[in-house]
Order: C-alpha cells, then structure tokens, then sequence
C-alpha cells in the first residue's frame, strides 16, 4: 500500500511540472531577433569570410577567376531565428545577389540580407593552365586543338639525346570563356643547339594534312593586312632558349613539305642563340626595327629544298604587335620572295636548347585581310 501511493505521488508531480512548463512557454515572449551573425563561404577547401554590415553581406577577399560554384561553410543566426538556407548549400556566380532571410523566433521579424558572389576579373595565367588545365600531351609531336589553333609537342631535333634525358609537354585550359596554352620543357646543360620547338600553329604547317582555318594558306598578292597581336609570359632558366614565329612560304595552296619555298622566322626574344644566315641588313616596321638575315639551310628532309629568312628583334619582348604584312612586303619588294607564291602559317613557339623553362601563351590574335 506504502509502496502505491508513492509511486502515485511521484507522477502526480510530474504531471504538475509538465504543466508549470507549458504555462510558461505562454507566458515567456518569443525572440524578435532576426539577425545574420557569421557567413563563411568555401570554394575548393579554402574558407572565404565575409564582413555584415545592416543587410549587406561583402566578402573580405575575392574569389578567383575560374570559380564557378561556392557554397557555405558555416552560417550564425539568432537564438531561436531560422534562415533560408544551410551550411553545405551552393550558389553559382549566375545567381548572385544571393537573398539570405533570417526569421525571427516570432515569425513576424524578418530580415532580408544580399550576398553579392565576386572573383578576380584577372585570371593567374599560370596556374590555370599547368594546374588545372583542361588538355595535356607528353608525346612527342602530340598536339591539341582549341579553336582554330593547333598546339604541338615539337622536338624534331631532340633524338639525338639520350633517352628520359629530357621532358616536354604541352598544356590547353579551355573553360569558362578562356583559352590559355603553352608548355613546359626541361633539356640538359650538354643539350646546346636548337632540340625542340613546342608551338601554337594557326593556318596549314607543311606537315599537317589541312589548315586550322580557312584564312590560310593564302596567296601573297591577296594579302592586305597580316599582324599578330599576342602576349607571352615565359619563366626560364639561363640556357639556349628563343621566342619565334615560324612562318612557311610555298609555291601552292596545297602545302606539302617538298613545295616549301621559304622558311620565314620572326624573333621577338633570345638568349645564347642566333639566326641561321648571313645578315643583310636592318628592317624597320611599324611596330619594330629588326636584323635581316638569309641563308640556305642543310637540315630540310629529302626532297625539299627552301631558303631560311630570319628577322630578329632589335628590342626583345614579349607582347606586342608583329608586322607580318609589312615583312612580306619587303620581301617581295627585295625580290626575294615572290607575290605569287602563297604563305601558309603563323606559329609561334620556343628554340630550345640547354634550358628549363614554361611558357603561357596569355593572348594571341591574327588580324587577316
């Protein structure tokens, strides 16, 4: 009997502390606090903080270039107060304004916040294409298209190295309306002369079996206007190195190692190397004043036979315009080159020789007419 009404009496108090509880949940007020208190964001396993000032929500520092999804790493609100989203959500840049609502635990205070998303307007070149890159080739004479460019993975003078002495290969990023190449290359200290030469092509090289567009090969005569504005970032060490166009002129349209008629380099920058040839004088250009030289090369393959040409920069760089239309005309002025004969590619590349470097093709742009 004892023993009942114990247990009697213990749920009659808790029946009375429930109900105690439940008066007080009435009586207590609900939170009005509708306030964002912490936004961090992440983007590939880095933490973005942001500074919240009234209903805006900055980020301290930007994102970079190539972002295209972040989402949240962590989020504060008030006691009580539900927001509109998680830790774990993703939001694209397309959305941004990003509206965050915080209600309040009263469900009548609401606030409303913007998250503005923005990245760097200026992409770090390098990074993007040997690190995230979207195409890559070791092979020798691999290549890679992007657009109307092709990328090759030259080395047509490296076999005579022994072998796993050497490395080259070439990159392409091609991803949210950016198109970087280049490549990188490591050659011995005993490897001098000219190994390798890794380089975008635009237009019918002699050994392809077709041009990358249709601006090109193109009678010379019909040539109005040809330059090139391009921009080159290349990190080096001291070894045999240059930054070239290679440019081919043959005797017709349907281009062929044995029809070759010129070969016709340009070089914007050199170290330790010089051009093949007797130097005949100085050329100046619109945007240039370069060295002229002219030999007869003893390196083409059986069965061609062309003259090699080489104007050298006088001031090295690497960005800039390239009068290629005024050299050609010069040529032709000369009477060295015929206008009848037909040019049929623009490439730009590095001679190798003992060096290590990378080179990132930041801009490259032919203006044709």
């Amino acid at each position: 009997m004892y023993r009942a009404i114990v247990v009697f009496s213990l749920i009659l108090f808790f029946l009375n502390a429930c109900k105690k509880e439940e008066v007080n949940d009435l009586l207590l007020p609900k939170s009005d606090q509708a306030e964002l208190l912490e936004l961090e964001l992440v983007y590939n396993q880095e933490i973005f903080l942001s500074t919240i000032t009234d209903s805006i929500v900055s980020l301290n520092h930007l994102f970079p270039y190539e972002a295209d999804e972040v989402g949240i790493n962590k989020i504060s609100v008030s006691t009580m107060a539900t927001v509109n989203t998680t830790e774990g959500d993703e939001f694209s840049f397309q959305e941004s304004p990003i509206s965050i609502k915080v209600t309040a635990e009263n469900g009548e205070n609401v606030k409303l916040y913007s998250l503005n998303l923005e990245k760097d307007t200026i992409p770090n070149y390098a990074d993007l294409l040997f690190n995230q890159f979207t195409d890559s080739d070791c092979d020798i004479y691999a290549t890679i298209a992007v657009d109307d460019l092709i990328i090759e993975n030259n080395a047509w003078n490296a076999g005579n190295l022994p072998n796993n002495s050497y490395s080259q290969c070439i990159y392409a990023y091609d991803k949210n309306d950016l198109s970087i190449v280049g490549w990188e290359w490591q050659y011995p200290d005993n490897a001098y002369g000219v190994n390798a030469y890794p380089q975008l092509i635009y237009g019918w090289k002699p050994w392809q079996t077709a041009s990358s567009t249709t601006a090109l090969p193109k009678k010379i005569e019909d040539i109005s206007t040809l330059k090139v504005n391009y921009e080159v970032e290349v990190t080096r060490n001291d070894g045999d190195y240059n930054l070239a166009f290679d440019n081919w002129i043959n005797s017709s349209a349907e281009v062929t190692p044995q029809n070759i008629l010129f070969e016709f380099m340009i070089w914007e920058d050199d170290h330790q190397l010089v051009p093949f040839g007797d130097f005949q004088e100085n050329v100046t250009t619109t945007n240039g004043t370069y060295k002229f030289f002219m030999g007869e090369p003893d390196w083409e393959p059986e069965g061609s036979n062309w003259t090699y040409l080489a104007f050298q920069r006088t001031q090295k760089r690497s960005k800039g315009t390239v009068d290629i239309d005024e050299l050609l005309s010069y040529l032709v002025n000369k009477g060295i080159v015929s206008s009848n004969s037909y040019f049929t590619s623009v490439e730009l590349g590095n001679e190798i020789g003992n060096s290590t470097g990378k080179t990132v093709i930041k801009h490259f742009e032919v203006e044709i007419n």
